[in-house]
């Protein structure tokens, strides 16, 4: 008699309850985790693409300026000045008086730091004009930053921040931004009873936040 044998069927595996939700836990975990890294992955990339940006904006601002210090200090005022800045400003952001900058116009006599201080001021308006495309750059650099506050590039060029008139410029930061880079407390220190709203013609005007 020949017995047959039957080939046996597999038993079906059946995953307890508290195991399937492990396994979603734990693929959850790892998601959440990889998110939290690419994250942060995305922004260190974005730091380090920023700092490249400003260090190359920098470099050109410099052999921009070491051309134009070529120029006589006379030269470069009579340069600055068909730009269409005042004398009080180009005396600001130069770090000297209105009268020494208009002996420099009559008699000369600029001293070398000055003379690279022209020419590095010059410099930048080349810099922002020709790369970001800035008509009319004397008014731009009056032209407040942002609603709210009367800081222009002017203030942060005469305090030591040309980094910021040229990420200003670049329009890859925000005027709010560029403010709280220069005074984290300026919406404080020009907080005002008043705002600028839209009317119905389309004209801009100003009226009591408490009305």
């Amino acid at each position: 008699m020949t017995t047959e044998t039957r080939p046996s069927t597999p038993a079906t595996t059946v995953t307890p309850f508290y195991n399937q939700h492990e396994l979603t836990s734990t693929t959850t975990s790892q998601l959440v985790e990889e998110a939290g890294f690419l994250r942060s992955e995305v922004r260190y990339l974005g730091e380090s693409t920023s700092e490249l940006h400003q260090m190359a904006l920098f470099e050109s601002w410099q052999r921009r300026t070491q051309e134009r210090g070529k120029l006589a200090p006379k030269t470069l005022l009579e340069e600055i000045a068909d730009l269409g800045f005042s004398w009080r400003d180009v005396a600001r952001m130069i770090g000297v008086s209105v009268p020494a900058i208009q002996k420099w116009r009559r008699d000369g006599g600029a001293s070398g730091e000055n003379r690279r201080r022209l020419a590095s001021l010059l410099a930048m308006c080349d810099e922002i004009t020709e790369s970001y495309h800035i008509q009319e750059v004397a008014s731009w650099f009056e032209m407040p930053i942002a609603v709210g506050a009367p800081i222009t590039p002017v203030d942060l060029y005469a305090d030591g921040q040309a980094r910021l008139v040229m990420e200003h410029a670049s329009g890859h930061s925000d005027g709010q931004t560029i403010l709280t880079a220069y005074d984290p407390d300026w919406r404080e220190h020009y907080r005002s009873d008043f705002e600028v709203y839209l009317e119905a013609d389309g004209a801009m005007s100003i009226r009591s936040k408490k009305a």
